[in-house]
């Protein structure tokens, strides 16, 4: 798995050798920082984990950075967890190495011990000053044209807002309650809004993208790329350009959670509506892949536009803006609704031929049970490591987790720089502020600045950069919520307008 490889694994309280790291508890987690904490046991364990080709993983460099949270007051070992989880490294690997340091105590906190004697255990015992780190997480309130189908005299089959099950997407075996739309009463909220959504056939879909012709657009075919669960491709619909996401199972997930993801996009798009949101023109579930037809996006994804893909022109610093706020301002609307995306990242903000942002891949999206902003748990982490939030990691499901996202987002449009790359230091885009802060580091903030584009002006860059650090705070309480992270992108791009009229 490379570090921006798509999570999605299943949490198991039953810790075994083989368990992965990354769903040990966090309970478990912290009662683990308060062994290797003290004297920087943690240390001993970081310096002795290897890759998979023997070499060692952690430099130095990265021993320094993880020394360098304890001055923000963040567990060096939490953090450490959390990087190498992001492998499949087991319970086992880290138990052989918490003994292989005579760690018997933070061992035992994972399998049995027997080596350990009531006594070891007793002098390994962390300080009672720190006992409380051992509570539980809590539960913390945040206050927060139809398309005809193709080549045949057939009709299809239309589905209809008001329709809330249709029989067609409702497997007998798949259904999840909390995917279940909830009808809307209070007039703050989306209502149906009249449309309706075409039933495709799986072959008229094959029909209109060359029969999901896997070769690149570039060269003749009609694949635009991957999205989310599944490949994107580029078909004519009545002489109207469309996208096909054609869903696959993937290494990690199994056709019933991919069907039951298919459900939750099509509820979802059939329910919000806004500007900033990618429109579905229908979708198909006859064959035997999934499928979900979008109104196609001509300039592609943010991700794509950033690297200046198939040598698209760079975005201009009035254009990014204009971008990352009409982003916030499809996650203002989707959290006023009591959604949180999951998956907010610049492969899913896609742009249409004037530049206007739509979210899209709602295939994760979550709406809250009770209709409050009161943070949920989840036995399954899914979404991009790059992009995380630490609670994420914990299986909390906030809207503060977006927020967190969209933070590393604005340092892509900052920057210009992949959000994750293994052969650079820092591997993770959102980590890079830690140099920029760190006086003992050479990095600044003109360093990273994306030369691409000439038309910035240092303040607002500043204002931009100082909004996505408040965003990626390690304690969601500390981050901003999404209106006030929309009210001051909205401060800059007037700015910008402000400059030019000048």
């Amino acid at each position: 798995m490379t570090a921006g490889d798509t999570v999605s694994h299943t949490m198991n309280n039953s810790v075994t050798s083989a368990t992965y790291v990354r769903n040990i508890s966090y309970s478990s987690r912290r009662r683990l920082s308060d062994f290797l904490d003290p004297q920087d046991r943690w240390t001993e364990v970081a310096v002795s984990i290897r890759k998979p080709s023997g070499d060692f993983r952690y430099s130095q460099h990265h021993i320094r950075r993880f020394q360098g949270l304890v001055a923000q007051g963040r567990s060096p070992t939490e953090e450490l967890l959390n990087d190498w989880g992001t492998t499949n490294s087991t319970v086992g690997e880290l138990v052989d190495i918490l003994k292989s340091h005579r760690l018997l105590a933070a061992a035992s906190v994972l399998l049995p011990v027997e080596e350990a004697s009531s006594e070891e255990l007793q002098q390994a015992s962390p300080p009672a000053a720190q006992t409380e780190s051992e509570l539980p997480t809590r539960f913390l309130e945040e206050r927060q044209t139809q398309y005809s189908h193709v080549g045949s005299t057939r009709q299809p089959q239309t589905l209809h807002p008001q329709t809330r099950q249709p029989q067609t997407l409702q497997p007998q075996t798949l259904q999840p309650q909390t995917l279940q739309p909830q009808t809307l009463q209070e007039s703050s909220e989306p209502r149906d809004t009249g449309d309706c959504f075409s039933s495709f056939l799986y072959n008229e879909l094959k029909e209109i993208t060359g029969n999901f012709d896997d070769r690149p657009m570039s060269d003749g075919g009609s694949r635009l790329g991957e999205g989310g669960f599944g490949t994107v491709y580029k078909g004519l619909l009545n002489d109207k350009p469309v996208a096909v996401k054609k869903l696959n199972p993937m290494d990690n997930t199994s056709l019933d959670e991919l069907q039951v993801q298919f459900y939750q996009e099509i509820q979802t798009l059939k329910v919000l509506k806004h500007e900033n949101l990618v429109d579905m023109v229908g979708f198909c579930c006859d064959g035997q892949h999934p499928c979900v037809v979008y109104d196609f996006m001509a300039n592609g994804s943010l991700l794509d536009r950033l690297a200046c893909l198939n040598d698209s022109p760079p975005l201009t610093w009035q254009q990014r803006c204009v971008i990352g706020e009409g982003t916030a301002r499809g996650l203002e609307y989707l959290h006023s609704n009591h959604h949180v995306h999951r998956d907010v990242k610049s492969a899913n903000i896609l742009l249409d031929d004037n530049l206007v942002a739509k979210i899209s891949d709602f295939g994760l999206t979550r709406e809250s049970a009770k209709r409050t902003s009161t943070t949920m748990m989840t036995e399954r982490i899914v979404g991009t490591r790059a992009y995380m939030a630490p609670e994420t990691l914990r299986g909390e499901i906030t809207p503060k987790s977006d927020v967190f996202s969209f933070g590393v987002v604005l340092l892509e449009i900052l920057s210009g720089i992949p959000p994750a790359c293994e052969n650079r230091e820092p591997q993770f885009l959102m980590e890079v502020r830690y140099d920029i802060e760190d006086e003992d580091e050479d990095l600044t903030l003109d360093d990273i600045i994306d030369k691409k584009m000439t038309d910035w002006e240092l303040s607002q860059v500043e204002s931009i950069y100082s909004l996505a650090c408040n965003c990626l705070h390690e304690r969601k309480n500390r981050r901003p919520h999404i209106n006030q992270v929309l009210s001051e992108l909205r401060g800059v791009v007037k700015s910008i307008s402000l400059d030019r009229q000048a």
